[in-house]
């Protein structure tokens, strides 16, 4: 007999919108593309094994961080699709064994979906399937041991946030095909695998505010409505750090999570939508809830022109690609059956519009209509979000990001006052954001500020801190734009308090005497066909016995262009311990020769040319490397401008543009209170003043 309304994850509206758009011309995509994986998974006839999984993530190769081809038969040598290396060991087994239980899953979700759109009798022969394996994952669950290292442990998979995104695959499986089983075969289901994935996960629940606790919370609402368990329910929704706390604390005033990546703020996005859904009719008031709605519209404020956004932190660089959001449509489609909003239609007909097709089961049961919906010319720009700390410049061909914002927990980078830039539709000095986290390079390049576009003191890597924009104007409104910040950190580490929330504020600093003291500032004039970029930096090492070396780091993508020839370095790289891993990563290393303090360089990638004229406190030296980009693949190009002292000043004139310079000369000159840069292009010429202490001004 149908069960009630309240422990359904499908509404009956969607049902019926998914049978009347199964024949409807305008979603053939979608579910064409349903029918392909359902039969599919019934050709590949894929069965659980007697082992559980392991972590996802090592089912990647090290060297090109891509998954590695996926052979039902479970073989001894795994290859990596690149190069044909064959990788073996518990590890990367125990990653074919999650790869395999995520395509199972993936196969009866399907299946499930179709029997929906269907109904048994239509459906038939995707109906077996998904049965035999609910039942025999609920045969074997109970005996499957815990598996796992990672941050929670899983048997399924090998780890509770793994675990947890199964358990929700399970639970709309179930629920798509429950009506065709017996009284028996239910039973089976839900109390040998539905009931033992909730005191499972129940049993891993980290009790802090985390995006991991997101996903957790969010399969224990789907277990709740499935068994109609309203203590489930009520953990999940009410806990003292359920998913009402996750999003007070979690979800910062400008609206992005606060792990300080885009990546991860759709990613916490997706288990909360989930839950939002799974919730609607049990717990109608849980779609009001501070921040959730939101979540979906705060990156759209922060879009390039190419619909694509800055990979910060720990943030996977598909995301910075051309129309990188579109990855999201989605969370779009959800959003859009939860709260019906023309905005949502806008980005929808928007990333249709630039050539993603439009599938799954969403857009077929929440998805708008599209038909008359225009795509927007833009989006509305929110140049500062000031809780997340990002500044943005921008113009019609060019986008720079300023990153001064909180360290955004395990997920953070040390990487304060980096840039971000992106011009005429090319990644020129991105953040490489973070590979897959078996990657070698993880800890030694990826989570170290030489990686990035900014500054380090004493060959290490910055300690946590949390910067503050001192003034901003936006080149849309003021003859030119500025983004100026500053970051500090104190003597003693531990008056750094640290944002709320209970991950977020675990301890993590460490006591880095170099920084003891220290202040960086970063102030950046985004003219009319360039920006300047001026870089002060105090740092009084008291106690630290030498002089501070400070080095700003800055990495581009594609080909470098010297008007000097280089000079080879007898290359040792410097730091102690770890660091000294991260230095020797540079590769190639060559010295830029110059006389004076002021030198030229560019870089050329996709047709777009990269042009700096610099000035560098005098004696400074300036190294050319190269160092891996993300992919590791693609090489980048790395200089490194180098002094050493207890203060140094670093400026800059960048042009980017497609063709021959604009730019005619750039003249500097020093005066008693820093700096004035004079850029003559065609038919005009500017002068600034770039002072030691205060905001630039034109001179």
């Amino acid at each position: 007999m149908p069960v009630s309304s309240s422990t359904r994850l499908r509404t009956d509206d969607e049902l019926k919108r998914l049978r009347s758009r199964w024949t409807d011309p305008d979603f053939a995509v979608a579910r064409d593309s349903l029918l392909q994986q359902a039969d599919a998974a019934l050709e590949q006839d894929l069965r659980p094994v007697a082992e559980g999984g392991g972590w996802g993530h090592s089912f990647h190769c090290p060297d090109h961080v891509v998954p590695l081809d996926f052979d039902p038969s479970g073989p001894a040598q795994h290859r990596c699709p690149v190069d044909g290396r064959l990788w073996q060991g518990e590890d990367f087994d125990g990653g074919w064994r999650c790869a395999l239980n995520g395509r199972i899953m993936g196969g009866i979700q399907a299946c499930g979906s179709v029997v929906a759109a269907l109904g048994a009798e239509a459906g038939a022969r995707y109906l077996a399937y998904p049965r035999e394996i609910l039942l025999d994952y609920a045969t074997r669950y109970p005996e499957l041991p815990e598996y796992g290292r990672w941050a929670g442990k899983g048997k399924i998979t090998g780890q509770s946030l793994e675990e947890a995104v199964w358990a929700i695959g399970a639970c709309r499986t179930y629920d798509a095909i429950r009506d065709h089983l017996s009284a028996d075969e239910r039973a089976t289901i839900e109390d040998g695998l539905l009931r033992g994935l909730a005191d499972h996960v129940t049993g891993q629940l980290f009790h802090k505010i985390h995006n991991i606790e997101c996903w957790h919370l969010s399969s224990l609402a789907h277990l709740g409505v499935i068994l109609d368990d309203d203590a489930l329910v009520r953990l999940a929704v009410d806990g003292e750090t359920g998913l009402t706390a996750q999003f007070a604390e979690g979800i910062l005033d400008d609206g992005w999570w606060a792990e300080g990546s885009p990546t991860y703020h759709y990613y916490m996005l997706s288990g909360a939508l989930s839950a939002a859904a799974a919730l609607r009719e049990r717990r109608p008031e849980f779609l009001s809830t501070r921040g959730l709605r939101d979540m979906l519209l705060t990156p759209l404020s922060m879009i390039r022109s190419d619909f694509s956004l800055p990979a910060t932190n720990d943030g996977w660089n598909s995301i910075a690609y051309p129309d990188g959001l579109a990855q999201y449509a989605g969370h779009y489609e959800q959003g859009y059956g939860l709260w019906p909003d023309d905005r949502f239609a806008q980005v929808l007909a928007a990333f249709y519009q630039h050539g993603r097709e439009r599938v799954g089961e969403a857009a077929l049961t929440q998805g708008p209509d599209l038909a008359g919906v225009a795509a927007p010319v833009s989006w509305p720009l929110r140049t500062v979000h000031p809780t997340s700390g990002y500044a943005i410049l921008t113009d019609d061909d060019r986008y720079l990001l300023l990153k001064y914002g909180p360290h955004g927990g395990g997920h953070g980078h040390p990487d304060k006052l980096q840039l971000d830039l992106w011009a005429h539709g090319v990644r020129l000095a991105p953040d490489a954001g973070s590979p897959a986290y078996t990657s070698p390079l993880q800890g030694p390049w990826i989570r170290q500020t030489l990686s990035h576009n900014t500054v380090s003191l004493d060959h290490t890597s910055q300690p946590e801190a949390e910067g503050r924009l001192i003034d901003f104007r936006d080149p849309a409104e003021h003859p030119y734009g500025l983004a100026e910040a500053i970051v500090a950190w104190p003597e003693d580490p531990d008056e750094i308090v640290g944002r709320q929330g209970s991950w977020l504020r675990e301890p993590r600093r460490t006591h880095v005497p170099a920084y003891a003291g220290a202040m960086l500032r970063r102030s950046v004039i985004f003219a009319p066909g360039y920006f300047v970029d001026l870089i002060r930096v105090e740092a009084p090492a008291a106690g630290l016995g030498h002089a501070v070396p400070i080095e700003l780091s800055w990495h581009h993508r594609g080909t470098m262009i010297t008007p000097t020839e280089l000079e080879p370095v007898d290359w040792q790289p410097p730091g102690e311990g770890d660091m000294r891993d991260t230095y020797a990563i540079l590769a190639d290393v060559h010295r830029l020769p110059h006389s004076g303090p002021e030198w030229q360089a560019a870089w050329q990638v996709e047709g777009v040319t990269t042009r700096l004229w610099a000035h560098d406190p005098a004696g400074a030296e300036v190294l050319t490397a190269t160092t891996p980009g993300n992919p590791p693949a693609e090489p980048q190009c790395t200089l490194l401008r180098r002094t050493t002292g207890n203060d140094a000043l670093f400026a800059s004139v960048i042009e980017t543009g497609r063709g021959d310079s604009a730019i005619e000369r750039v003249d500097w000159s020093e005066d008693s209170d820093g700096l004035v840069v004079t850029v003559q292009l065609d038919g005009r010429t500017d002068s600034w003043h770039l002072p030691l202490d205060g905001t630039p001004t034109p001179a």
